[in-house]
């Protein structure tokens, strides 16, 4: 009677196991992801994310786009009305200074003045005036000289270097060409033109070697060995 009853009982066990593994192997399958609606959903929400974070960066970027070309034409806009005043600026008479005055001495004096104060401008203009006006005066030279400082002292290395050289042409004896001829080296050492300035250099030299231009020229020279 016992070895029916056991029978049951194991065959019954069995049944169990077998029913436990199973369910367990069916909540296996289900749990790595066998559902295929839960996939089909993730996959939509995650292409959905990637659409949505697309588009907003073509958005910006034409935003972006479109204000590049803002700034682009404004700027366009500023350079023409830049152009425009430097034309219209290029277009009007230079306004001359002018005193009035009873002897030339007067004149050369308010230059000297205008050019002790930094105006170099009005100082030029006057002394322009001065050379023009009274090219035989005692003072001639010396506004010539003062002349071409301005100029120089402006930063137009041209135009003083032409004016000192006229200075030595007009007045070769005048106690200003020493110094005259040693700016004309200045003028053409700052204009890069070695040669030249060499040249008007050592010509202080040569000419005037005692005088105190002959000092700052060798000086200057130095530069060059």
């Amino acid at each position: 009677m016992m070895a029916p009853v056991k029978n049951i009982i194991f065959k019954n066990f069995l049944l169990c196991l077998s029913f436990s593994l199973f369910s367990c192997s069916s909540f296996d399958f289900f749990k790595n992801g066998a559902d295929p609606v839960v996939h089909e959903d993730a996959v939509k929400v995650n292409t959905t994310d990637k659409q949505e974070n697309g588009n907003a960066l073509k958005q910006e970027l034409e935003h972006t786009n479109q204000n590049i070309s803002k700034l682009e034409d404004e700027i366009l806009s500023l350079e023409k009305k830049v152009s425009g005043l430097e034309n219209k600026i290029a277009l009007r008479k230079p306004v001359i200074y002018q005193i009035a005055y009873t002897e030339p001495s007067q004149l050369y004096q308010k230059a000297r003045t205008l050019l002790l104060e930094g105006d170099l401008t009005n100082a030029g203009q006057l002394f322009e005036t001065f050379v023009a006006q009274h090219p035989k005066h005692s003072l001639a030279d010396n506004a010539m000289y003062w002349l071409g400082e301005c100029h120089y002292s402006s930063g137009r290395y041209t135009k003083a270097a032409i004016v000192f050289k006229d200075l030595v042409n007009a007045y070769p004896k005048a106690e200003k060409v020493p110094d005259a001829l040693l700016k004309t080296g200045y003028s053409y050492l700052s204009m890069d033109d070695i040669n030249r300035a060499h040249h008007y250099l050592k010509s202080v030299l040569t000419k005037y070697p005692f005088s105190p231009a002959a000092e700052k020229a060798q000086e200057k020279l130095k530069q060059f060995e």
